[in-house]
């Protein structure tokens, strides 16, 4: 299955390259590899697919997949790439944008061993002959290790960290094992008092509901409460993004997605106190978007919590290993998170262009990451975005 750009038979003695602009053609061969290879959620065919039909066909994004076969047909690695325009050059861009956590290639077991790291650049350098034109090179948030493999990304020069790292936990094979050796004497006390609390509200439940049409009307709640949450923080809403609610809405009910996508809220005495969009996959529970009802009175006692320890006991119960909170530095997550995951940026201009382009962009990143790891200067910032939030809100 030759791409409609090119093709090269020189990147190795058993490998061929192709590069396609169409993801559909590709739809068996990228659900064996997410199957049997390594890749994160945010690179399977049912993300990427509505990514792109929702999203970036709006942004002008083209997809510019490459794929790696063996001299019997197999697929050993894709590369989800895409070509974005911007206003000065076009830029090469992992496919999926800001929605995905993670960025990086699906690799066959055999990728190791038949390329390994050592033979990656040598191979990206082909990669790049074959791309359509561009002048700049934006490979972002990308972790050092893809399942059980290195990521052969980590290999090239230039590679900087990202402003911020990902964080998760190794859940144990019970949920009050875990949750014992966790939490303190204080803050399980704390954690029963509120939960008391908001019992006297009615029964407390975790919900996950089954219809189409539940998890649709969940996942609305979901969005209404968290839009409330980025009006009172002061950042832009990612749901009035074009597309970007149509494509949560997609993967709620996407057949291609399966059971990846897990619904669920929590319900005090037939009110949804909170809610959550997560994702299940490869043994590795996700949490990726929660929200919780600001104005109910129960949101004094903290049902963001009560919920994501429900979460984490639901993740135990269904046998996953790990719960990732992904990307974000928040300070909550060091109560649960023992595992820090760099994730790194790999930049680099293809012409003069590029460069001009690129200066300003590693400037922000550095910048970006300077203020996120100072607490001072970050409390101080998220004091500011709140404030100039509430003016807006006002109208002021």
């Amino acid at each position: 299955m030759i791409g409609p750009w090119s093709e090269s038979p020189g990147a190795g003695p058993d490998v061929l390259l192709s590069v396609h602009e169409e993801i559909e053609p590709l739809k068996a061969v990228w659900q064996e590899l997410e199957r049997s290879g390594d890749c994160t959620p945010f690179q399977t065919y049912a993300w990427l697919t509505a990514w792109q039909r929702h999203i970036g066909t709006k942004q002008g994004v083209r997809p510019a997949i490459v794929v790696g076969w063996d001299s019997a047909g197999g697929a050993l690695f894709i590369l989800p790439l895409a070509i974005e325009p911007t206003w000065l050059c076009p830029r090469l861009v992992w496919l999926g944008g800001d929605l995905c956590d993670y960025q990086a290639p699906l690799l066959s077991k055999d990728f190791s061993r038949r390329i390994g790291a050592a033979g990656f650049p040598a191979l990206w350098t082909q990669v790049r002959g074959l791309l359509p034109s561009h002048h700049i090179v934006s490979l972002d948030r990308m972790p050092e290790r893809v399942g059980a493999q290195a990521n052969p990304f980590m290999a090239l020069d230039g590679n900087r960290l990202h402003p911020c790292f990902a964080h998760k936990t190794v859940l144990k094979s019970d949920w009050e094992s875990y949750y014992g050796e966790k939490r303190s004497s204080a803050s399980k006390k704390r954690d029963k008092q509120k939960r008391r609390k908001t019992e006297e509200f009615g029964p407390v439940s975790l919900v996950t509901p089954v219809t189409a049409e539940e998890r649709l009307s969940a996942l609305d709640m979901l969005m209404a409460q968290k839009s409330a949450a980025f009006a009172r923080m002061g950042v832009a809403n990612l749901f009035d993004k074009p597309g970007y609610r149509d494509f949560y809405r997609d993967l709620a009910t996407n057949a291609d997605a399966g059971d990846m996508i897990h619904i669920c809220y929590l319900d005090v005495g037939g009110a949804t106190a909170a809610a959550n969009w997560g994702i299940s996959f490869g043994g590795r529970y996700s949490y990726v978007l929660a929200s919780y009802d600001e104005t109910a009175e129960t949101a004094k006692y903290g049902p963001g919590v009560i919920q994501l320890m429900e979460l984490m006991a639901h993740a135990t119960a269904t046998g996953h290993g790990e719960f990732d909170f992904t990307i974000g530095d928040e300070a909550y997550k060091e109560q649960w998170c023992e595992v820090e995951v760099p994730l790194h940026d790999h930049m680099e201009p293809n012409s003069l262009i590029g460069w001009i382009g690129l200066g300003p962009e590693i400037a922000y990143f550095q910048v970006k990451r300077f203020i996120k790891q100072s607490p001072v200067l970050w409390r101080w910032f998220t004091r500011l975005r709140a404030a100039a939030g509430s003016l807006r809100a006002t109208g002021a």
